[in-house]
């Protein structure tokens, strides 16, 4: 009897958590209920669901949700507090390191999707509550530009007319060179610092500029409707990495910034202008982070008095943060009581077992703080909102003097402002 009457409670319990999840779901003013079928991916099992512009836009994130695929269909309610950017990739091509991103605008109602292989992701079709369709709208516009682009550029392609004689002759030196050979890596950095007259050839140079300039204007027509919640995703999804051009900053700032303040994807890109516009002269962002044992500081009370401070933007899961790290390790054991000071600022998801790992492995000795799933977006305050971190050099009035120094320019810069002795 007092088996059953354990029971009893226990499933009395567990319905009353059921249902207090279900009303604190409900409680969401936008419930999207999306149907989807998965044509020609047998071997896709999962879709994941990244909520918001910035939802998948470094290694670090999380997806919101992980969707089942069962017999190529899957089901999922989703609810939000207003409509939102959303993006779903499939978890196999995520795996694998090549993903192509299904973005869309959720919005209150019913979405029905019909989502392809990789190779005919034109064949996607989305369909739903207004935001939805006219975000889908947009998208085929822009699309259709691509694609008129791209037979252009085929065609200039099969008549050897991509690249100029120089840059087709670079890549073909670099690929007969031994891969990470000095020789190899020399031919690469030439060819990064090339222009694009110096790449393409002039057919596919006047393709690009023409493609560019049509393109922005589409943007131009689009983003400078009435504004709407599809209007604005467009417009953001544009500061995910890079900042678009000035027109569409100008459209920003004048429509979206004034009309839209508080949408979440206002913010967004507010968050990204002033991050991708940082640049050496500025002032430093101030912010608060969690050291490994959960005290918070705020970065300001930390450089005070310091002559030179690096702001060190890593992660565990990032080679070349790491790299970059542990070269700054002997100058910060000689000058680190004349001035000199380093926060470490690392990027984690869920926990911090993996950064406790790369500190005792590589060896920082200084202030280490948490930007764990970006709580305080840190790192896109800095512009670097994708996986390859960043070092700020600051001078003891808050000013940028640099990005990502090379170790001869740190110690360079603690020459200058703090002395050999």
């Amino acid at each position: 009897m007092k088996r059953i009457t354990i029971i009893i409670i226990a499933l009395i319990i567990g319905a009353c958590s059921g249902n207090q999840t279900k009303n604190q779901q409900t409680e969401a003013p936008i419930h999207c209920h999306i149907n989807g079928v998965v044509h020609d991916r047998p071997e896709s099992r999962k879709l994941l669901l990244y909520v918001g512009v910035d939802g998948n836009i470094a290694l670090s994130s999380q997806p919101h949700s992980e969707i089942k695929i069962s017999d190529g269909q899957f089901s999922y309610d989703l609810y939000i507090d207003e409509p939102q950017y959303c993006e779903l990739v499939f978890e196999d091509e995520l795996e694998n390191g090549y993903w192509q991103a299904i973005d869309f605008v959720a919005d209150d109602g019913t979405i029905n999707m019909n989502l392809y292989s990789t190779e005919e992701v034109g064949k996607t079709v989305i369909e739903g509550p207004a935001s939805t369709n006219e975000y889908q709208s947009y998208k085929t516009e822009l699309r259709k530009l691509q694609d008129a682009t791209n037979e252009i550029r085929n065609k200039l392609k099969e008549e050897g007319k991509t690249y100029t004689e120089q840059y087709s002759s670079l890549i073909a030196q670099i690929e007969a060179f031994e891969n990470n050979s000095p020789n190899q890596k020399q031919l690469i950095e030439q060819i990064q610092t090339m222009t694009e007259e110096q790449t393409y050839a002039p057919e596919t140079l006047a393709e690009r500029k023409r493609y560019q300039a049509e393109r922005l204007a589409k943007m131009l027509e689009i983003v400078t409707g009435e504004p709407s919640t599809a209007r604005l995703a467009i417009l953001a999804k544009q500061m995910k990495y890079n900042l678009p051009p000035q027109e569409l900053i100008d459209a920003f700032n004048n429509i979206y910034a004034v009309k839209m303040p508080d949408n979440v994807m206002t913010k967004f890109c507010l968050r990204q202008i002033a991050g991708l516009q940082l640049q050496i002269g500025s002032q430093y962002i101030d912010f608060e982070a969690p050291d490994l044992e959960g005290q918070m500081h705020r970065l300001s009370n930390m450089v005070d008095g310091a002559k030179l401070v690096i702001l060190d933007l890593w992660a565990s899961w990032c080679g070349p943060c790491r790299k970059a790290s542990m070269e700054m390790i002997p100058l910060y054991e000689q000058y680190k009581d004349k001035g000199f000071m380093v926060i470490g600022v690392a990027r984690e998801s869920e926990n911090t077992k993996n950064m406790q790992t790369a500190i005792k492995k590589d060896g920082y000795k200084w202030p280490q703080l948490v930007e764990l799933d970006d709580r305080a977006n840190i790192w896109a305050k800095y512009g670097c909102n994708n996986a390859a971190g960043r070092r700020i050099l600051i001078d003891a009035e808050g000013k940028i003097l640099a990005f990502d120094p090379t170790i001869e320019e740190l110690t360079a810069a603690i020459h200058k402002y703090i002395g050999t002795n």
